[in-house]
């Protein structure tokens, strides 16, 4: 009976990962198609280089919640038998190839890579995955690749769980480890082509140090319009008993 409902988590969850939140936010905000766009991919880095860190951002949360609410509610079901981590990992397996392989989008889909990081970031390792979120973003910072940042990630993730699993060898642990096997497998085949432009040196920058040192200074600029009012009161201020000292 199990592998009767963990064929339906599958089947549901891939429809789950058909949708793209790349592709929405892209379309109701910019009213642009973002597979039109820079490299073409409907996925997060496309949208942090044509669009900025905000509207990346929220579309990354929004890819975070279409993993998280259907792999919880399925390792939660399965918890009481001792699957939780079988259910959790066959559900997250499954919308990253929905998301991979769309069937909604004539199976052009994104990279998976954010819907791989939310996986793991509401996974038990959890505390791993969001220490490997800011590494993430250092990696990004300095060398301006999203691939390798993403590849950091993914391979430390799947280490952690390897490790996890052989310690602890909850109920079909070597199920889990085959997932995790295959998502990191996905995640490097995904990304085959950067691979390629990584070595010949022809790999797209993302631009995150530069939109991130931009926001920092329009940041800093905002504060200085808003002190400078107050600034000129004062002066106006002292200017006033000025001209009353000089008529007494």
């Amino acid at each position: 009976m199990n592998w009767l409902w963990f064929s339906l988590i599958i089947v549901v969850c891939y429809f789950i990962g058909n949708i793209n939140f790349s592709r929405i936010v892209a379309r109701f905000i910019k009213h642009e198609d973002i597979t039109t766009k820079g490299s073409g991919n409907p996925g997060f880095t496309n949208m942090l280089r044509n669009y900025g860190i905000w509207i990346a951002m929220l579309t990354f949360l929004l890819e975070a919640v279409k993993v998280a609410i259907p792999t919880l509610i399925c390792g939660y079901l399965f918890a009481p038998q001792g699957l939780f981590e079988v259910a959790y990992f066959t559900a997250g397996l499954a919308i990253v190839l929905g998301n991979d392989f769309p069937v909604f989008y004539k199976f052009k889909g994104g990279k998976g890579i954010a819907c791989e990081i939310a996986v793991f970031l509401f996974s038990p390792l959890w505390y791993v995955a969001l220490v490997m979120c800011l590494v993430y973003v250092a990696v990004v910072y300095c060398v301006d690749y999203g691939v390798i940042g993403s590849f950091v990630f993914i391979s430390v993730c799947s280490v952690a769980w390897l490790v996890r699993l052989c310690v602890l060898t909850p109920r079909l642990w070597w199920v889990v480890i085959i997932i995790v096997l295959i998502m990191l497998a996905l995640c490097f085949i995904m990304n085959r082509t950067n691979i390629v432009r990584l070595m010949k040196g022809t790999e797209n920058h993302t631009g995150f140090r530069d939109k991130l040192n931009n926001l920092f200074k329009k940041k800093q600029k905002v504060e200085k319009v808003a002190e400078s009012p107050e600034k000129e009161i004062v002066v106006d201020d002292n200017t006033e008993q000025n001209k009353e000292e000089r008529t007494e």
